[in-house]
């Protein structure tokens, strides 16, 4: 079930939001109104097929996606989603977002087969998507077995999201995961 400003934003036809819907999503999202009507606007111009959602070839319309080599894994995250869905992925990236929802995030993101932990595999595959073809394979692995070892509190060859939330390494997530909206 969607709340009823989610069935109005994802209809084709929406061309203005209600100051209510902006005041609910800057409360459910830490966005100021005048951050949401920036990225509605911003959703509008991308949706050219004006389907109420962007899908991958609108999203490459970003200058930033497009030449991003992480862009495979952020359209799992971004393909398809209407505004509202929008306006709560690109949250986590606002200053006034909380830390722990950029690292839940930030998790998410690397843990590639969505299993609830980050392992071996889902740091080679972030590390190829970022190095391509610049990298052996070899020294691929030993990069990240170095980083599972160094954050792998239980020895168990994979991380948790408490074990990413307290590796050393992250105490910047905040940073790393603000941009201007």
């Amino acid at each position: 079930a969607f709340s009823s400003s989610e069935v109005v934003l994802m209809g084709a036809n929406t061309s203005s939001l209600l100051s209510e819907e902006i005041e609910e999503m800057a409360r459910e999202s830490n966005l100021s109104p005048k951050e949401i009507k920036h990225l509605y606007k911003r959703f509008l111009k991308l949706d050219r097929n004006q389907s109420g959602t962007l899908e991958l070839d609108e999203l490459i319309l970003i200058p930033e996606l497009a030449m991003n080599p992480l862009l495979p894994r952020l359209s799992t995250f971004f393909d398809g989603v209407n505004f509202t869905q929008f306006v709560r992925l690109l949250s986590v990236f606002s200053e006034n977002a909380d830390v722990s929802a950029k690292l839940n995030f930030a998790f998410r993101f690397i843990d590639m087969d969505d299993d609830g932990f980050i392992s071996h595999d889902d740091v080679c595959k972030l590390l190829r998507m970022l190095c391509g073809d610049n990298i052996k394979e070899d020294e691929l692995k030993e990069i990240a077995c170095i980083i599972i070892k160094d954050a792998d509190a239980d020895n168990d060859g994979k991380l948790s999201p408490q074990e990413f939330e307290s590796c050393g390494a992250l105490t910047d997530i905040s940073n790393l995961l603000s941009m201007p909206l």
